[in-house]
């Protein structure tokens, strides 16, 4: 059976948690949270390795899985490249304005997010916001989308 990974890629506060969650539900494709196991790391642990082996464990189990992402650094992209050895790859960007992606972050709970100053926000979301990848489908989350928009593009791909 093949292997599909779904990398959610967007500035923080675009809304990838909630997509993944959205899909997560009503879907089979496994939605795996990323900035938890961040955020549980010790120290000089390699975290892209520990995502990567996370994501493959997520496979073992299941046929879809989605991960979210800032899409930059090379970091990511080392993973990247691993990862399209390994599994069918689709690129969504999740479209949202990068003030409205502020004053999320600056509005939700922080408990389960890595936790980042305004000024760092902006500069990792403008720097997400100008990441180009072929891109499989994207979704505009301005004013978060309903399941039935997101499901419509996750299904076209």
């Amino acid at each position: 059976m093949r292997k599909i990974l779904y990398i959610l890629i967007g500035p923080k506060g675009s809304g990838k948690t909630y997509i993944g969650s959205r899909i997560n539900k009503n879907t089979d494709i496994k939605f795996l949270r990323v900035e938890p196991i961040w955020l549980k790391l010790a120290p000089g642990e390699n975290g892209w390795e520990t995502v990567e082996k996370e994501i493959d464990h997520e496979f073992q189990q299941h046929s879809r899985v989605m991960i979210e992402s800032l899409g930059a650094g090379e970091g990511f992209n080392q993973m990247y490249s691993s990862l399209k050895n390994k599994y069918e790859i689709k690129l969504v960007k999740i479209y949202t304005d990068l003030e409205e992606c502020l004053r999320r972050v600056r509005n939700r709970d922080n408990s389960e997010h890595i936790p980042v100053s305004d000024d760092k926000v902006e500069e990792y979301n403008k720097i997400a916001a100008s990441i180009n990848h072929k891109w499989d489908a994207i979704i505009d989350n301005n004013s978060l989308a309903t399941d039935e928009h997101i499901l419509r593009v996750i299904n076209s791909i």
